[in-house]
C-alpha cells in the first residue's frame, strides 16, 4: 500500500537507497533539477526492472505491464486515467519488499516527474519508454517453455542496450541540457560513448550474477560465446569444466572492459569543473572496473551461488581516492589504467556502435509475435 504521512519527494529520496545502495551514492552528489530528474528517472527504471525480474510472473503479463508503462510515461492523459489501474495490476508482481513498495507508490514518482522542467522530461520520456518496450520484446523468449537463452553476442548487445544503453543516452542528454556551453568536440565524444557507459555497467552485473540468473531461468551468456569455446550450452550450465567456463566468461569480461574504457572517455569529456557530474559517473565506473578485476579467473563465479562483489573497504577506497583526483584527467586515467592492468584481460574488440544502431532500427518493438 502507498506510504502515508510523507510527501512525494521525501518518499522518493528515502526509497532510493532501499532499492539501490550503489546508485543512491552517486545520485546523491548531484544538485538541483538534475538531481531531481535523474533520481526520478532511476526510480522509473527500478519500477520496470522489478516487473521484468519477477520470477513467478507470467511473461505475457510482464509484456502487458511493460508496454503499458511505456504508454504511461509518454501519454499524460492516459496516465491520469489508467495509472491507478496499472498499479493495481502490479499486485501480481513478486520481488523484494522495498521494490514492491516502490511499485505500489509509482504515482509518487510520476507526480515528481510532472514537476520537472520540460527540457528534462523530454530526455527521460523516450529513453524510459524504449527501455520498457525493449524489455517487453525480450520477454517473448519466455514463451517457449524452456530456459531463456540469448543466441549471439549481437543479441546480448541489443538486450543490454534496452536495459542500460538507453539509460546511458538519457544521462548524456540530461548532462548536455545542463552544460549548454560544452564544446562540440566534447559533446560528440559523450554522444559516441554514452551507450558504452550503460553497456559496461550492465555487462559487469551479468558477469557477476551468472549463477543467480541461471537459477531464475535466464542465461545472458550467449550461445555463440559458449559454443565458440568448445562447450555445449548444457555443459556450460552444468559447469563440468570450471576452466572452460571461466574461459567463456573471460571473453565477456574482455568485452565489458572495452565498454568501460569507452565510459572513461565519456566521463573525461565532462568539464573538470563539473565536480558533481563527474563523480556521478566516476563512482559506478570505478566500482565496475574493480569488479571486473576481481572476477578475472575467479572460480567463485562458477562454484558459488552468491554473486561476486568487491569489498566494502574497496568501495570506500574508491569514493575517497576518486574524490581527490576528480579534477585531473591525467590522474583519473592513471588510476583507471592501474585497475585495468590488474584485470589482466586481453585488449577488447572494437565496439561497433553504428552496427548496433542499425540492428536496433530493425527490431519491431511495437509489433512482434509473443511466440517468436
Amino acid at each position: 500500500m502507498p506510504t502515508s504521512g510523507m510527501d512525494d519527494w521525501d518518499y522518493c529520496v528515502r526509497v532510493l537507497p532501499k532499492v539501490s545502495r550503489t546508485f543512491a551514492l552517486n545520485i546523491s552528489v548531484l544538485k538541483g533539477e538534475l538531481h531531481r530528474g535523474i533520481l526520478t528517472a532511476y526510480l522509473f527504471c527500478r519500477i520496470i526492472d522489478t516487473v521484468e525480474d519477477a520470477a513467478k510472473l507470467d511473461p505475457r503479463v510482464k509484456i502487458k505491464l511493460l508496454t503499458e508503462f511505456s504508454r504511461l510515461v509518454r501519454d499524460a492523459d492516459y496516465r491520469a486515467r489508467d495509472l491507478p489501474r496499472w498499479v493495481q495490476d502490479c499486485a501480481a508482481v513478486d520481488g523484494s519488499v522495498n521494490d514492491l513498495d516502490l511499485l505500489a507508490n509509482t504515482a509518487r514518482a510520476f507526480r515528481i516527474f510532472d514537476t520537472l522542467p520540460e527540457s528534462h522530461r523530454n530526455q527521460i520520456v523516450p529513453s524510459v519508454s524504449e527501455m520498457a518496450r525493449g524489455m517487453a520484446y525480450f520477454q517473448k523468449k519466455f514463451d517457449r517453455g524452456k530456459p531463456a537463452l540469448l543466441e549471439s553476442e549481437n543479441e546480448l548487445e541489443e538486450y543490454c542496450y534496452y536495459v542500460a544503453g538507453a539509460v546511458g543516452e538519457m544521462l548524456c542528454n540530461l548532462f548536455l541540457v545542463e552544460l549548454p556551453g560544452l564544446s562540440e568536440s566534447s559533446r560528440e565524444i559523450m554522444k559516441r560513448n554514452a551507450v558504452s557507459f550503460g553497456l559496461g555497467l550492465q555487462m559487469t552485473n551479468i558477469s557477476k550474477d551468472v549463477i543467480v540468473d541461471r537459477k531464475r531461468g535466464w542465461s545472458y551468456i550467449p550461445r555463440s560465446l559458449i559454443t565458440a569455446n568448445g562447450l555445449t550450452v548444457e555443459e556450460f550450465n552444468s559447469a563440468i569444466s570450471a576452466e572452460e567456463n571461466l574461459r567463456v566468461l573471460e571473453k565477456l569480461l574482455q568485452k565489458t572492459a572495452g565498454h568501460l574504457q569507452d565510459a572513461l572517455k565519456f566521463t573525461l569529456a565532462i568539464p573538470r569543473g563539473e565536480y558533481s557530474i563527474r563523480l556521478f559517473c566516476i563512482w559506478p565506473l570505478w566500482m565496475a572496473l574493480e569488479t571486473v578485476a576481481v572476477l578475472h579467473n575467479n572460480r567463485s563465479l562458477i562454484d558459488s551461488d552468491d554473486p561476486v562483489k568487491i569489498s566494502r573497504a574497496a568501495v570506500k577506497s574508491i569514493l575517497r581516492r576518486t574524490s581527490l583526483i576528480c579534477f585531473s584527467n591525467f590522474l583519473l586515467k592513471r588510476s583507471f589504467d592501474r585497475v585495468l592492468k590488474r584485470s589482466q584481460l586481453e585488449p577488447p574488440p572494437r565496439f561497433d556502435l553504428d552496427g548496433l544502431k542499425l540492428r536496433l532500427s530493425g527490431i519491431p518493438l511495437d509489433n512482434y509475435p509473443l511466440s517468436a
